[in-house]
């Protein structure tokens, strides 16, 4: 009787509803505004490319899969439903980070500092990491920065391992530090 009580308790922390639970707390605190939003990108199609920057010229990059112009797309519609206010949309200059904001929220703002580590290098790739925990820890006001990004310029700052394509944290600044609300993958 135990053990079946014990694989009970695991299957309901482990079910999706556990999840839905840990968004719902999640969004509330976006609902109150002054929360940080670090974004991976949505899917893209993986091809040889993949670190290529041709500004003004997205064909040269690697894009968004189909899939990932609808996760974009469900991303804004779910902060839409919440009824979550944004502010500034700030993205890395690759083609498919500025798509992900302007498909979710209507808007990007094109930053070098948010370029991926393995594309810049090993000290520009501190100072940027350092910018964005500063950018991380000034904001203020009623509305939520978000930041969209990848992999690694994300998991460097929450510390995690790997960050999946359309997954994003929100982080609640409180002025020397910042503590992570949660996150939340919109996925397929």
């Amino acid at each position: 009787m135990g053990r079946l009580l014990l694989c009970l308790v695991v299957f309901l922390a482990l079910s999706p509803r556990g999840a839905f639970a840990d968004d719902e707390r999640v969004w509330a605190a976006l609902k109150k505004g002054g929360k940080v939003i670090l974004l991976r990108h949505t899917d893209v199609d993986i091809r040889e490319g993949i670190g290529h920057l041709a500004p003004g010229n997205c064909a040269e990059e690697v894009n968004l899969s189909a899939s990932g112009i609808e996760q974009a797309k469900r991303i804004g519609v779910a902060f839409r439903a919440h009824d979550i206010a944004v502010g500034e949309v700030l993205t890395s200059p690759y083609c498919r980070c500025i798509d992900t904001g302007k498909l979710a929220f209507g808007r990007a703002k094109s930053v070098q500092y948010l370029k991926p580590p393995g594309v810049v290098s090993e000290d520009q790739a501190k100072l940027d990491q350092e910018r964005v925990v500063q950018e991380i820890l000034k904001h203020r006001g009623p509305w939520n920065l978000v930041m969209i990004t990848h992999d690694l310029n994300i998991a460097n700052v929450v510390l995690e391992d790997t960050v999946p394509m359309g997954e994003f944290f929100v982080l609640q600044p409180n002025g020397v530090d910042f503590d992570v609300i949660g996150k939340i993958r919109m996925g397929d």
